[in-house]
């Protein structure tokens, strides 16, 4: 009898058993990330102001102020394609994450942190496109933090998969194929795009982003 209550003082010990809140605090994890996304895509619109219509507004007057906001619509929906994209790797990666640690944390924090400046860096580019003379300064700051999500990324994914990948499911070769082609594809070009500002005029560093296309394509039609 003594020596079952001493096995049973020592259970606590060498017992390996799941905590019972892990899961829990993995999805805390990563409902916190989705806030996050879902904040930087929102605040892409608080730019927006609605047409200013009196009573003696006509329709060409409004339709010219609809008109004036075309580069804003335009800046939004390319970035809301970013971040989509951004956050649609970010949830493969969390598909397969069944445990954490600090590190992991940490590694997810900083793939956020890119997230939180595209609404600054979008609407610093719009509203600079009416002078040539500056619209370099937003144009690379918004290259830059493209750059710095791609790379933050990564380094979530290598943190997941490489650096402690007893935390995760192995991930499937495809998903691998998947988020290894569009991450680097993404990043390596505005990499290039950011260089090329650098050296050719602005509106011809475009080019820059040929590898991203490429691969898309690829993955569409091979």
């Amino acid at each position: 009898m003594q020596q079952k209550n001493h096995e049973q003082k020592q259970l606590p010990a060498t017992h390996t058993a799941k905590h019972p809140k892990q899961d829990f605090q993995v999805e805390r994890i990563a409902f916190f990330s989705d806030a996050v996304f879902a904040i930087a895509i929102t605040l892409l619109v608080i730019e927006f102001k609605i047409p200013e219509i009196t009573k003696d507004s006509t329709y060409a007057e409004v339709w010219h102020q609809v008109v004036a906001l075309k580069y804003k619509f335009l800046s939004l929906l390319l970035s809301f394609a970013f971040i989509t994209s951004y956050w649609m790797r970010h949830h493969l990666l969390f598909k397969h994450i069944h445990n954490y640690n600090r590190q992991i944390i940490v590694a997810n924090m900083l793939s956020l942190l890119p997230m939180i400046f595209f609404p600054f860096t979008t609407a610093f580019f719009y509203e600079s496109l009416n002078n040539k003379d500056v619209l370099i300064i937003p144009y690379r700051l918004f290259l830059l933090n493209n750059v710095a999500a791609g790379l933050t990324a990564w380094f979530f994914y290598w943190t997941v998969t490489k650096r402690f990948k007893g935390m995760s499911f192995p991930m499937e070769k495809a998903d691998q194929k998947e988020f290894k082609a569009k991450q680097v594809g993404i990043t390596v070009s505005f990499l290039f795009v950011l260089v090329l500002s650098y050296t050719v005029p602005f509106e011809y560093s475009f080019i820059g982003i040929l590898p991203l296309a490429f691969i898309n394509l690829r993955d569409k039609f091979l």
